[in-house]
């Protein structure tokens, strides 16, 4: 065969090599350019002359999500595209690794430093950490803020009352002015800044309380025949009476029956609540105190909660136990011991406590 027959193979042969080369030149260039928009977006400051990007103070809050952060960045004018920034937030493992706080930084600086900053923590004014058990009343919580330094008890409880500044939230929206909050502000651990304000810290509690109310639960809420209030009511007595979660549903059962057939509660915990004392068996004197939230005293559910509750005890009071007891005492180390009738409920206390 002739070398003039074979140089027509070729030629498609070449043309199909010519071509891949092209595609990776193309493909390489590409790659260059998404490399240079990529470093422009994370590695480069949105606004590089210094003396143009004045410094300011970006807070953080608890638990925000890495979305959340780059996003703010973008709208702040610290980063120039959000998704780039989370993309490689995430590729650095750095959406668990956020931390509340306030962070000085500015357009001079690149949006990767920034987001390093905020995961190393790197925050221009200390966080404080307060945990606030189930069950404390506005009375414990003040005490505690002022024996950290962060409030005076004063200051807190003119906060911690209703007010217009909480309109905007539904679950308080019923509440007369000056109502105690006992009962919405959710006990869980929160990190405040050294500045927060009272009611900042109040707003904060009252978001956590929201966010905790689930669709299901404040379904349950709607359909039980009674207010949130009411419900917030019952579920601090069986927080305030109640030594563990799985007792909870028990003694809800035990108020609820006394409820039904009109018969006062005779609550400890609303006796403690009243006098601002805890103690395990109040005297009979205790139990005289003439006032509406003592349940010696008077029928029915006290005017408001008594402290405020953790959802375990919402959802007992909720759905109590079924059972025909009127009585329960708590001897010490043991389990709860019901009663049907007052006689044998003396007979119990004969038996564990005397």
């Amino acid at each position: 065969m002739s070398d003039q027959a074979v140089a027509p193979q070729r030629r498609p042969l070449l043309r199909f090599i010519a071509g891949l080369v092209i595609v990776a030149v193309l493909l390489a260039a590409g790659l260059l350019v998404v490399l240079g928009l990529v470093d422009g977006v994370l590695f480069r400051p949105t606004r590089p002359n210094a003396t143009e990007a004045s410094p300011f103070v970006l807070e953080i809050r608890p638990n925000q999500s890495l979305r959340s952060v780059s996003r703010a960045l973008a709208n702040e004018g610290l980063a120039r595209s959000a998704i780039i920034l989370e993309i490689y937030g995430r590729s650095m493992s750095l959406d668990s690794r956020l931390q509340a706080g306030r962070y000085l930084v500015s357009p001079a600086m690149a949006p990767a430093e920034i987001l390093e900053k905020i995961a190393n923590g790197d925050a221009v004014f200390d966080v404080v950490t307060v945990t606030i058990p189930e069950g404390w009343s506005l009375n414990d919580i003040e005490n505690y803020f002022e024996s950290i330094g962060l409030f005076s008890k004063e200051r807190f409880a003119e906060a911690a009352v209703m007010q217009p500044a909480y309109r905007d939230f539904v679950l308080v929206q019923d509440l007369e002015d000056d109502t105690i909050l006992d009962g919405y502000l959710f006990p869980d651990t929160y990190r405040l800044f050294e500045d927060s304000t009272p009611e900042s810290v109040v707003r904060r509690m009252l978001a956590n309380f929201d966010r905790r109310l689930t669709p299901e639960l404040r379904a349950e809420i709607a359909g039980s025949g009674k207010t949130l209030h009411e419900v917030l009511t019952l579920a601090s007595i069986v927080q305030g009476e109640a030594t563990d979660a799985g007792e909870m549903r028990d003694v809800a059962g035990v108020f609820t029956n006394r409820l039904r057939d009109g018969i006062r509660l005779e609550s400890d915990a609303t006796v403690n609540y009243v006098l601002g004392t805890s103690k395990r068996q109040p005297t009979f004197a205790d139990t005289e105190v003439e006032h509406p939230y003592n349940t010696y005293e008077n029928h029915g559910l006290p005017p408001g909660p008594i402290g405020n509750p953790g959802i375990e005890a919402i959802e007992a009071s909720l759905n109590p136990s079924v059972h025909d007891f009127f009585f329960f005492l708590h001897p010490l180390g043991q389990p709860i011991v019901l009663s049907r009738t007052f006689a044998e409920h003396l007979e119990n206390k004969a038996r564990y406590l005397d």
